[in-house]
């Protein structure tokens, strides 16, 4: 399997797990064909009910932690039988030390925390099921415990998997040409703003926004750095745009990581900015 490491900002980082030869256990080929099947509510108009209760659910989708989101895209040992190795794709803006550190503190953090949750939402389906009571509207409650049960279970053994490829030595750390040259044109751009906290986006029309040095911007391409922000300061400057996630998942073939990417970069923004001081 292939894991991506893609900074957001010089301390907080994308991720993104692209597994490969892996066969699907019974309850994960269940939870795709569940969430097929609420893929379809997508079709239907936002005035309907069904139109509402599926614009809803997305956002609580939305608030889910991305670190959740990537492990569970790790392969659990049962899944990832054929699995090795895992290959670590990154600009040289990282070293293997800061990777692999950062990777294994994030195994270890989240293995307890999320058998802890599962257990709390296992506890909430006695209580949810009751809704069934209600005539006519499905039990979405049941569902979404059901749903974060399985969620906290996969990322539960993704991070166990994850550690125990670590702890082998069994990784391979690649630093990509193409991820380098984005991220040089950054790190240049960044030391010649002349308020390195200002969000790409909001400089004069004369600078260049950072993040890929190989392709201009044209000026109507437009930057999403301050969704949930309000105030484009941060302490910290973003290294990448939504742009350069799309040719980033282009660059690699893999369309999935634009969406966990693109999530990534929302949440650790607006974490950014309710974290800035107030003056």
């Amino acid at each position: 399997m292939r894991v991506f490491v893609i900074p957001v900002t010089r301390t907080q980082w994308g991720l993104h797990c692209h597994p490969i030869n892996v066969v699907p256990t019974r309850m994960t080929r269940w939870a795709l064909t569940a969430s097929d099947r609420w893929s379809k509510w997508a079709v239907y108009p936002r005035d309907t009910w069904r139109g509402k209760i599926y614009a809803y659910g997305e956002r609580l989708m939305d608030r889910i932690d991305y670190k959740e989101y990537f492990l569970k895209e790790v392969p659990t040992k049962s899944e990832g039988a054929m699995v090795n190795r895992v290959d670590i794709v990154a600009p040289a803006l990282l070293n293997e030390t800061e990777i692999i550190s950062g990777l294994r503190s994030l195994a270890q953090k989240q293995e307890p925390h999320h058998g802890r949750w599962m257990k709390y939402c296992c506890y909430m389906l006695p209580i949810s099921s009751l809704f069934t009571l209600v005539p006519v509207i499905p039990n979405f409650p049941f569902f979404y415990n059901l749903f974060r049960v399985y969620s906290h279970y996969k990322a539960r053994h993704g991070a166990q998997h994850l550690l125990h490829l670590l702890d082998r030595g069994a990784y391979q750390v690649t630093f990509d040409p193409e991820l380098n040259s984005w991220y040089e044109g950054a790190m240049s751009q960044r030391l010649d703003t002349p308020d390195s906290r200002t969000l790409p986006g909001n400089e004069s029309t004369n600078s260049r926004q950072p993040g890929y040095s190989s392709t201009s911007r044209s000026p109507d391409e437009s930057d999403q750095s301050t969704i949930d922000c309000g105030d484009p300061l941060l302490e910290e400057l973003p290294l990448i745009t939504d742009n350069d996630i799309s040719r980033m998942a282009a660059h690699f073939q893999l369309p999935h990581l634009e969406s966990t990417i693109r999530r990534a970069r929302h949440q650790i923004i607006a974490g950014l900015s309710k974290s800035k001081p107030q003056k």
